[in-house]
């Protein structure tokens, strides 16, 4: 969610050559960060495009964990176990540590000082960890659990609990200080909620939290799953009997709620997609707006305008940025961005000051303005 606008009409401020981008980028104060293939961390000027340091981590060709940063130092995680802080100013190494051989593959949760991460899918069903770390890089707690693993699973805060579900389709409650499991709950198992399915599948996306209740998704074939509500008691940290699941397809999606409207993306690689608006009290579908590819990054959703923006992207070699915006009971679209370059588009965007930013698997980190807001003002100079 965010308070900016998403381009109307948009065109390319500038782009610049990285190495393969799977994770969108983050973006703090003047400065966009991204972690590219092989672990290499850069850190750009978010209005010129400009490199201000680059800094190589330990790690493989697929990076999938989405750094954090706090202001003064940026926190990034690789597929080879290795957890490393960096200074935002200079790029120098605060300090590294090498925690797992199962990978990490999930966006880090940074809250209140703390930063969160969990071990990867590698070795199938073995012991998996969910990690907390100080920012100054000492670990305070592990969570160990038999499981496949947390692909894609990032966590959330809800009280003094933190959540995030696994590729086994069961979500989880940690109590923050201790690391311990409070409640766990297997979105298959009927004794618990009303709205349990049998063929819960995977959960491989972060879990968000608004209003007292979680949102996920999962997915279970190439053609199905379902997206989740359930209630949560943040004062004791235990799953509530409350909410729905809603049988919309595969999705990897992180869900977006906003004025009584869950939005979603749906869909595999190879596959047609769509951006779903569900009903958030009844998880009914409201619209869904299809694309040629499966939508399996979270969208970003705008609240500046008088109707809510969603940007995001369609997961294809040669594929696009999408803009639509929410008319009540259908998706208008506004544009379909198709950058020049042949790259794959696996992750999200990221949007800040009215421009938008995403990267492609060819190495091209893109920033999009807004060129009707400025032919709007020279046409105001020129009046003058």
């Amino acid at each position: 969610m965010t308070q900016y606008a998403i381009p109307s009409e948009p065109k390319v401020l500038w782009t610049t050559d990285l190495k393969r981008i799977d994770v969108p980028p983050i973006i703090f104060g003047e400065a966009v960060y991204v972690l590219a293939d092989n672990g290499t961390l850069w850190s750009l000027n978010k209005k010129t495009g400009q490199k201000n340091w680059k800094a190589q981590m330990d790690g493989w060709v697929f990076q999938t964990s989405t750094p954090a940063c706090n202001g003064d130092k940026v926190i990034a995680a690789t597929d080879s176990g290795y957890l490393a802080a960096f200074d935002v100013s200079t790029g120098q190494n605060l300090w590294t540590s090498h925690l797992s051989n199962k990978r990490f593959e999930c966006p880090l949760t940074y809250v209140d000082g703390n930063v969160y991460v969990g071990e990867g899918s590698a070795y199938g069903k073995k012991l998996k960890k969910y990690f907390c770390f100080s920012e100054e890089g000492t670990e305070l707690w592990n969570a160990s659990r038999e499981s496949h693993g947390y692909m894609w699973c990032g966590a959330c805060k809800a009280g003094n609990f933190l959540i995030y579900g696994d590729n086994d389709g069961i979500l989880f409650s940690i109590n923050r200080d201790s690391g311990n499991i409070v409640d766990l709950l297997n979105l298959s198992d009927s004794s618990r909620i009303n709205f349990a399915r049998s063929d819960r599948g995977r959960i491989r996306n972060s879990v968000s939290y608004q209003g007292g209740h979680l949102y996920t998704a999962s997915e279970s074939s190439a053609n199905s799953g379902y997206v989740w509500k359930v209630g949560f008691d943040k004062l004791n940290g235990s799953f509530l009997n409350e909410g729905w699941s809603s049988s919309m397809g595969f999705s990897t999606s992180t869900p977006v709620v906003y004025e009584g409207r869950v939005y979603v993306g749906l869909g595999e690689h190879g596959y047609p997609g769509a951006m779903a608006c569900l009903d958030d009290a009844t998880g009914e579908p409201v619209w869904t707006y299809p694309v040629e590819a499966g939508v399996k990054s979270s969208p970003v959703i705008s609240t500046a305008g008088d109707r809510p923006r969603i940007c995001f992207t369609a997961a294809k070699v040669n594929g696009s940025v999408h803009c639509i915006e929410d008319v009540g009971f259908e998706a208008r679209p506004i544009w379909n961005f198709n950058p020049p370059d042949q790259g794959y588009i696996l992750a999200g965007v990221a949007v800040s000051d009215d421009c938008v930013y995403f990267g492609t698997e060819d190495g091209h980190l893109y920033c999009l303005f807004d060129s009707k807001g400025i032919e709007l003002a020279a046409e105001s100079n020129s009046a003058d």
